[in-house]
This record gives C-alpha cells, sequence and structure tokens, in this order.
C-alpha cells in the first residue's frame, strides 16, 4: 500500500530524527532538505529511506557530526578536502563554494572529497553547478569498502554502483544534467523493493551463483547475490574508471578497501567556466539547438513523445508536490520504528 505524504512534513520528520540521534540541528535540517528533494525527483532510492542508514552510522560512530572542511591541498584552481565523516549533503556545497569561487578566475577547477558520509544525489549537485553558469562533471565511489556489483561475466560483487554526473548551463537559469549509476541499478532501489517485499525488474540482480532473479533478497541476505553491470562490459569499464579516479585522486580506496574500512563516499568533481573558453551563450545556445532537436525526433510510439535526460525528473516534482510524496509501508515502518527508538513523535499523517 503506498500513502502520500506532504514534502514539508516528511522532511521536517525526517530532520527531528536525524537530531534526535545526534546530527546539529543545521547538519540535519540541510540534510533532510536533500533527500526531500531526491524524493521530490522520483529518486526515492535517495530519499527519506536513508534516514536510518545515516543515524545507524552515527550511532556506530562510523561518521561524526558538527566538523568543517578539512583542506589538505589547495591552490588557485584545485581543493583536496576531508569530509572528517561527517554527512555529504552538508560537506559536498561547502566544498562547491569554494570551488566556484576559484572558477571566477580560472577556466577549469577541480576538487576532492575524502571521507565523506553518502553525498546523496548527484543530480543536485551538478544541478547546482550548472545555476552557476557552470559546466561540471561528478564522479563518486564507496571507499573501496561497498562491494555490490559484479564484473561483467562474473558472479560475485568486486566494486559499487559507482555514479557519475555532468551538469550544463542553459538559458534562464536552467540546468541539463545526467546523473546515472554505472550498474543496471541503484543498490538504494533494491533496498525499497527489499522493505516493501516487491520483485526487481528483470536483468538487474543476479544470486550467488550468478543467476539472474528478480528477489532483492539476494543483496541483503546470506548468501549474497549482486547488481548487474550497466551495459555489459561497457558499463563496469566506466564503473572501474570511477573507482580509480575518484579513490586515487582523493586519497581514498579502490576495492577492496583494508579491512574494517567504514563506507564513504569519495569524490572527484571538475568545472569548467564556459566565459574562458567559446563563451557562456555559445555552449547554451547550442546545447538548447540540441534539447529542440532530441525532442522534436519521430517517436516509435506517438503516445511515448521522446525525452531528454532530466525531463521526467521535472514533471515528477511537480507533481509529487501537488500530491505529496509516494511511500511504501516498508519505507514508512523503517522511518517510525527509528523515530520510535529515537523519542521523536511521528506526524499524525503516519
Amino acid at each position: 500500500m503506498t500513502r502520500h505524504i506532504p514534502a514539508k512534513e516528511l522532511e521536517a520528520f525526517a530532520a527531528a530524527i536525524l537530531q534526535a540521534a545526534g546530527y546539529t540541528a543545521a547538519e540535519s535540517t540541510r540534510t533532510a532538505q536533500s533527500l526531500i528533494l531526491s524524493d521530490l525527483v522520483g529518486y526515492s532510492s535517495h530519499g527519506v529511506i536513508r534516514v536510518t542508514e545515516y543515524v545507524s552510522s552515527l550511532q556506530r560512530k562510523e561518521w561524526q557530526s558538527g566538523l568543517d572542511l578539512a583542506i589538505r591541498a589547495e591552490s588557485a584552481s584545485h581543493c583536496v578536502a576531508d569530509g572528517q565523516r561527517c554527512l555529504g549533503q552538508v560537506q559536498m556545497p561547502r566544498l562547491l563554494e569554494r570551488l566556484f569561487e576559484k572558477a571566477k578566475t580560472q577556466p577549469v577547477v577541480s576538487g576532492t572529497l575524502a571521507q565523506s558520509g553518502h553525498v546523496g544525489r548527484l543530480g543536485e549537485w551538478v544541478e547546482n553547478i550548472a545555476a552557476q553558469g557552470l559546466a561540471g562533471f561528478l564522479a563518486v565511489n564507496d571507499n573501496g569498502a561497498v562491494l555490490c556489483t559484479a564484473p561483467y561475466g562474473g558472479k560475485e560483487a568486486t566494486t559499487s554502483t559507482n555514479p557519475f554526473a555532468f551538469g550544463i548551463p542553459l538559458k534562464n537559469g536552467g540546468t541539463f544534467t545526467l546523473d546515472t549509476s554505472t550498474s543496471a541499478t541503484a543498490q538504494g532501489k533494491m533496498r525499497l523493493a527489499y522493505l516493501d517485499r516487491t520483485p526487481a525488474p528483470k536483468g538487474l540482480i543476479q544470486d550467488s551463483n550468478g543467476t539472474p532473479t528478480t528477489n532483492p533478497a539476494v543483496l541483503f541476505e546470506e548468501p549474497l547475490g549482486s547488481i548487474l553491470p550497466m551495459g555489459g562490459h561497457k558499463g563496469f569499464g566506466l564503473s572501474m574508471m570511477v573507482d580509480c579516479l575518484t579513490a586515487g585522486l582523493s586519497g581514498g580506496y579502490t576495492p577492496p578497501a583494508p579491512s574494517g574500512t567504514p563506507f564513504f563516499n569519495t569524490v572527484s568533481v571538475t568545472i569548467w567556466n564556459p566565459a574562458h573558453f567559446c563563451g557562456l551563450e555559445h555552449m547554451q545556445t547550442e546545447s538548447e539547438k540540441y534539447l529542440a532537436f532530441v525532442r522534436n525526433s519521430a517517436p516509435i510510439d506517438s503516445a511515448h513523445p521522446v525525452r531528454i535526460p532530466g525531463e521526467r525528473a521535472k514533471a515528477e516534482k511537480e507533481k509529487r508536490l501537488k500530491n505529496g510524496i509516494p511511500l511504501e509501508e516498508g519505507t514508512i515502518r523503517a522511518l517510525i520504528d527509528t523515530a520510535e527508538e529515537l523519542s521523536v513523535q511521528r506526524p499524525e499523517i503516519l
């Protein structure tokens, strides 16, 4: 059974749980805003379901609260930062602000972030980059500590979902973004299916013997199965590049991480200022011309016109702001259980 919860009420509930767990009020508010935004645009795998994970990570003392970025190295065009095991939705904006300032005078700037809590939906960060009139690329690995995706042709997981994202600035503050994992699906989506006891779509996961399955329990119960790579060998090649790039530049780990290494995100981000190249207007004009060209291409089915990346998310956001965020009973129960453990009163609507 699906229930639709108003975004503001769900955001306040998520923030209250995080603060009760020991995160600061500011951290809790900022992180809840990010999680709700993910739910609003249809990325439920990066939405409020993550609250329980963030709480348990702090309770186990794997993550921390209340610390700023630690800057390990910096120049006019780069920044090497350490998140000090704090929430990624708090530390990522801090890194980006430093890079935005550098991009005012530099054509290309780059930064890395190590030892960060989960940074959430990458699309949020490249949207922020593009909204500044800048173009950006961002990639993330899980510090070699999360193994859930198998190599092409293999039956044992050797890496994580390793997402990456691009952002392009458009006119009037618009953005064109792509946010995708290098695995066939996000682990968070499979966790939702597992909690809600619903089957996964075909072609996404396999059991411990390498046999295709639609049962998400194979990712969370022994013997563990794995997620398949996106696009076969090509997707897994991209995944390996994400691991090497982010871990290699940030000081983090590629798989396998040393025994006992907790889950962190490591991030690499590159930002281009079009004004230093052939001009922001040229990038915007050419990008918008191309987007229109693709949108207007003849569809196979007239009932389903061609869409560009990001359009479904924008439509979903409008719908969910009006009708509420859909939550399944498994997700609701997980939130309520965590709230009760922390003596947080749940909203009447739940």
